[in-house]
């Protein structure tokens, strides 16, 4: 299985402009932007095409024509979301409106101050999960596996409204352990993807969508770890300005002296995590903006049709 190499899409430039035309010509004209954005990568990002065909064809047997056509949306999609990151990171927040599905579990964590892992994915908007809770009275940190785009998190991090938020990224020398452990000894919640794996991580083999695939098992060693409860949180687009965000139950991971033990621990809640992935993404199937080969190279077959 190929690694991610650490990259997403886009460049400081991108999110400039993003912000601006948001700020003067309004989030519709900025959408129909993104019909020309979203048509160039369909033609020239190959690579990730690839795996997004894969995707569609292979794991969710969409025909040809449909498959093609639902790589065109994702990257549509993609666009959308991150037009919407920029609005509600950016103090728009307004002009969206939410559902909440087990927000109350969340709140219970912030104010028994028990801290925690939020584990969520590459799908719908979950990096503006922490803006959207800011009522929460608590502060979210955002651990993103970006190794490759500092500049990013650092413009980003300028134009957030909800200070309460705070990003740490990875570093290439680990020394993102150092706010990571802070943060749980002082009882923060810290978000952290659930889909995405870096060289040398400990990682389980699950069954997913009927295909073999790998995920990290970080997230929850670190809840173990530190004694935190973890839950799974998605943020969902479902129209133009409206998201619905999920949550799950907070559930403690033991920490077992028996290194066997904790092993089996660890990977049930991998594979609890992986279901609740599957579900969330049966019913938003265009919103995994994941743009590498994810299930093993050996459950690949070439795809001619």
């Amino acid at each position: 299985m190929p690694l991610w190499k650490g990259q997403s899409r886009g460049n400081v430039l991108g999110y400039k402009i993003f912000v601006l035309s948001l700020k003067y010509l309004g989030l519709s004209f900025a959408y129909f932007i993104l019909l020309f954005v979203a048509f160039y990568y369909f033609l020239f990002s190959h690579t990730s095409s690839k795996a997004t065909y894969f995707y569609f064809r292979k794991i969710l047997k969409y025909s040809w024509l449909k498959s093609k056509w639902s790589i065109y949306k994702n990257y549509f999609v993609f666009g959308q979301v991150l037009l919407d990151k920029v609005a509600i990171l950016g103090g728009l927040k307004g002009k969206f409106t939410y559902n909440f599905d087990g927000e109350h579990h969340l709140r219970e964590m912030a104010e028994n101050k028990t801290g925690g892992i939020i584990v969520n994915a590459h799908i719908g908007n979950f990096e503006v999960a922490g803006q959207l809770l800011e009522r929460l009275n608590t502060k979210i940190n955002i651990l993103m596996l970006d190794a490759e785009h500092q500049r990013i998190k650092n413009y980003i991090s300028d134009v957030l409204v909800n200070k309460d938020v705070n990003i740490i990224p990875i570093q290439n020398d680990y020394t993102h352990i150092v706010p990571i452990s802070e943060a749980l000894i002082n009882k923060e919640l810290i978000a952290i993807a659930g889909d995405r794996f870096i060289e040398e991580s400990k990682v389980f083999e699950i069954d997913f969508m009927g295909q073999k695939a790998l995920f990290p098992s970080g997230p929850f060693y670190l809840a173990a770890r530190f004694g935190v409860p973890v839950t799974f949180t998605f943020a969902m687009k479902e129209s133009k300005t409206h998201y619905h965000f999920f949550a799950s139950p907070p559930e403690t991971v033991k920490k077992f002296k028996d290194a066997e033990e904790q092993e089996k621990e660890l990977k049930r809640f991998v594979e609890k995590f992986a279901k609740e992935f599957e579900r969330i993404l049966s019913m938003y199937p265009m919103q995994w903006f994941n743009y590498y080969q994810f299930w093993k190279e050996e459950s690949e077959t070439k795809l001619k049709n």
